[in-house]
């Protein structure tokens, strides 16, 4: 009998401890972390023969970067824009990747610019937060977060960004 309720014992103080214990994880996870201020968009566009088109010359080489011209369609956040970016140059399906360039800082009206000297980089003009589309990362602050990727896919020498 002893050993029966001492089992219990020790089983229930095991339980207690162990959801003591998610309970504290979870709360640390939870602390202080903040969101991506700039919220998924959705974007289905498709630019036709993109390596002729004149409008995007600069894609033609690997690290060239273009504004993508919508016309009067509302791409990526408030409309700030989408920008893309040539990482290689193998003719795969992976070639291309796309931004929205809405600042991760300045979330409500600021549109990253591609820097004129290296094209692999958009700058924040208002805040000055440097993002690298070949490392995909904030290069420099006071945005935290990343930019916001669309998924390209580059088939037959069309480019599609969803």
């Amino acid at each position: 009998m002893y050993f029966a309720q001492k089992y219990k014992v020790s089983s229930m103080y095991a339980r207690l401890q162990n959801i003591l214990i998610v309970f504290i994880c979870i709360f640390i996870s939870s602390c202080g972390k903040k969101d991506n201020p700039v919220p998924v968009t959705e974007l289905n566009y498709k630019v036709i023969a993109v390596e002729s088109d004149p409008r995007y010359v600069s894609l033609r080489t690997i690290g060239g970067s273009a504004i993508l011209v919508t016309g009067n369609i509302c791409a990526g956040y408030n409309c700030n824009g989408v920008v893309l970016y040539r990482q290689k140059n193998d003719g795969a399906v992976d070639d291309f990747v796309a931004f929205d360039r809405t600042c991760t800082n300045e979330a409500r009206d600021c549109a990253m610019e591609i820097d004129k000297y290296f094209p692999d980089l958009l700058v924040c003009p208002k805040c000055g937060s440097v993002f690298n589309m070949s490392g995909r990362y904030m290069e420099e602050g006071p945005a935290m977060y990343p930019l916001r990727e669309f998924s390209c896919d580059f088939y037959n020498g069309d480019l599609r960004i969803y």
